[in-house]
């Protein structure tokens, strides 16, 4: 029986990113991905979402909440995902180079804020450190330098797909220009050990791997 994952995010562009990691390391599982929040019309972004727009799905303060519509939508699983580049806005200490205390941190700051009586054994994390694009460097690097990097990734980025006539906006990512950009960047890795093989790089795209090797654990 195929398993449902329902995606909050900061953005459609971090959607399609973990729709892609998820539905290709979890093939096997027969896996699919549906949006919660934020909603989209078309492939298009349907209002602002951003870190605040994520805490605000998750803890019931939006009319439209993790709790109810992951019931109404029957997921099996939840993932949260949010960047943490912002984290000191939401209560999380970055002045550390520990990533797995950071990453800790920012999981603690999420966990409180989900209502009572949601099962949080479906919850699984995605902390982009510092934000998504920088998991998304080794799909099209093999500088481990760059790939380890967690600042202005979407500068180095854009370095690498230039030559394919490609740019993603940073104050846009959800253009159609961008949208092509990631499409072929996620196009590069596709098998699960691809994927796994360029999560080493980052501390939060490291964990979210161990969580989805615990759903494919699961019979």
């Amino acid at each position: 029986m195929s398993k449902k994952i329902g995606i909050v995010s900061e953005g459609v562009s971090d959607y399609y990113v973990l729709k892609h990691i998820i539905s290709r390391y979890l093939k096997e599982q027969d896996v699919y991905t549906i949006p919660l929040n934020p909603k989209q019309d078309k492939g298009k972004q349907v209002g602002f979402s951003g870190w605040q727009g994520v805490l605000n799905y998750i803890s019931g303060t939006d009319e439209k909440n993790l709790f109810v519509e992951a019931l109404k939508e029957e997921c099996e699983y939840v993932v949260v995902q949010i960047d943490t580049d912002r984290c000191a806005d939401y209560g999380a200490d970055h002045q550390t180079n520990d990533w797995a205390l950071l990453w800790q941190n920012v999981c603690d700051k999420l966990m409180a804020r989900i209502p009572e009586g949601f099962d949080k054994n479906k919850l699984i994390f995605a902390i982009t450190i510092d934000e998504t694009e920088c998991w998304l460097i080794p799909f099209i690097d093999t500088n481990k330098k760059n790939c380890e990097n967690i600042s202005r990734c979407v500068n180095l980025v854009n370095k690498d797909i230039k030559k394919q006539d490609l740019f993603i906006d940073p104050d846009n990512k959800n253009s159609d220009g961008a949208r092509t950009a990631y499409d072929y960047i996620l196009k590069q890795k596709k098998k699960p050990k691809e994927i796994k093989e360029c999560s080493v790089f980052n501390y939060g795209f490291k964990k979210l791997i161990e969580q989805l090797d615990r759903i494919s654990s699961i019979q």
